[in-house]
Formats: structure tokens, C-alpha cells, sequence
């Protein structure tokens, strides 16, 4: 899906971060992940939600957000308590 020239224009609804489009290997993922039926989805800056296209139509409402999963920690961030 080409991404369109007010996609500049997409922030979240709930903090006002700025979206950009998932990447396909992204979609996949959230699509593998319970949400099948999707053309697209728009990605928060942070990489924590996702807001599916359905139908071309940006669901772009705090109802409609999908929670990503956030990556591991790394071993450098782990925290020592020695």
C-alpha cells in the first residue's frame, strides 16, 4: 500500500505522537498475532500501538488501537543488583 501525502498529518489520538506505516514484515506480525482482516496499520513512534486500515479506511480512535508487544531487554540493559 503506497503510503498517501497526508500520512504526515497521522498522529495517536491518545499522546499525539506522529504514526507511520507498518512495514509488511510488521503487518504479519499483527496479523499473526489476532488481527487478520487488516489492508494496513499505522505504527505510534514509540512502537507500542497500531492502528489497523480496514477497508482503506485508518482506524485512527483509542478503541481500535492494538497493543504491540515491546522487544526484550537487552542483556546491557538489564539492570545489576549486586
Amino acid at each position: 500500500m503506497p503510503t498517501p501525502e497526508y500520512s504526515s498529518l497521522f498522529i495517536c489520538p491518545q499522546t499525539g505522537q506522529k504514526l507511520r506505516q507498518a512495514t509488511s514484515e510488521e503487518l504479519e506480525s499483527i496479523q499473526v498475532a489476532g488481527e487478520p482482516n487488516l489492508d494496513a496499520a499505522w505504527i505510534r513512534e514509540d512502537s507500542t500501538v497500531a492502528y489497523p486500515v480496514k477497508k482503506g479506511i485508518p482506524l485512527l480512535v483509542p478503541a481500535s488501537a492494538i497493543p504491540l508487544k515491546k522487544k526484550p531487554l537487552q542483556k546491557k540493559d538489564t539492570v545489576s543488583h549486586d
